[in-house]
């Protein structure tokens, strides 16, 4: 049998955490634990795009890699079957509005309760039916205040912010972003792996041909998070081979956790995050 990682994190330590066998949540009392080692990576897919989930499902597996997928929408019976496969493989599902809408402009529209019930309120029973837990959160569209993060975070554990603040896709080419640099020389995109249990917001960078997403440089992300033990947040839609726009290669996809395994960083879900 081929070994698996497992990543999780204690509530007082950030540990990583091994065993033999399937990709599957297990008691802490059944592994050893030992202090992190390197960064964290947490990779995280939007909307409804269910079969390019399913059919990731073994490349994850095979890393010992946990994602987070925001879905939109209803839980109706197809959903809740993906949701279901991939809760049994230890990913975590969060929501990302049942209209997908922007969440400020719906609140000033409609007031918090109506946002609530358009947006959050029938998904969420729908979810409570299924004994599915829901505890995260991700904006649609990139639009946020300090108001909205404040009320959101009065019904989940974490949400998922837009963009990281100011951070803008790089173009190796120099055909559309010439004045940016890359990713991996832009502070805006990593904070310190201590910081992890207590942030609350979590903002993201994204990746798809759309983004002028340069492999190599979120590859080299990945490898400063494991030198300087930081965070870094990834985001995307669906996963396919020939994937386009705002969706992941799954070539891109196997890199980056391929080098995720090769500098130890942990691949997290967001329910693998302990809140302090």
């Amino acid at each position: 049998m081929k070994r698996s990682v497992f990543v999780a994190v204690s509530a007082s330590l950030l540990d990583i955490m091994v065993f033999a066998g399937h990709v599957k949540p297990v008691e802490m009392a059944d592994v050893l634990k030992s202090p992190i080692e390197a960064g964290v990576l947490i990779l995280t897919f939007d909307d409804r795009n269910f079969e390019d989930w399913e059919r990731a499902m073994p490349l994850f597996a095979k890393y010992g890699a946990h994602a987070t997928f925001f879905i939109s929408g209803e839980f109706d019976p197809m959903t809740l079957r993906t949701v279901k496969r991939l809760k049994a493989d230890g990913h975590s599902i969060g929501l990302h509005g049942q209209h997908h809408a922007n969440v400020p402009e719906t609140i000033a529209k409609k007031g918090w309760q109506g946002f609530c019930e358009s947006e959050l309120d029938k998904v969420k029973r729908q979810c409570e039916a299924s004994d599915v837990q829901v505890r995260n959160f991700a904006y649609p569209n990139g639009y946020r205040t300090e108001e909205s993060d404040k009320l959101l975070l009065g019904r989940f554990d974490r949400i998922r912010g837009p963009i990281a603040r100011g951070v803008r896709p790089y173009d190796p080419r120099g055909e559309k972003k010439s004045s940016l640099k890359p990713l991996v020389t832009d502070e805006r995109v990593f904070f310190p792996v201590a910081e992890l249990p207590k942030c609350r917001v979590l903002d993201r960078v994204l990746i798809g041909e759309f983004y002028n997403t340069d492999i190599d440089d979120v590859v080299a992300c990945v490898k400063r998070a494991s030198e300087r033990k930081e965070v870094l947040v990834l985001a995307s839609h669906g996963i396919h081979p020939n994937a386009k726009k705002i969706h992941m290669k799954t070539e891109w996809l196997e890199k980056i956790l391929a080098a995720a395994r090769d500098a130890n960083v942990a691949v997290l879900g967001f329910d693998d995050i302990p809140l302090k």
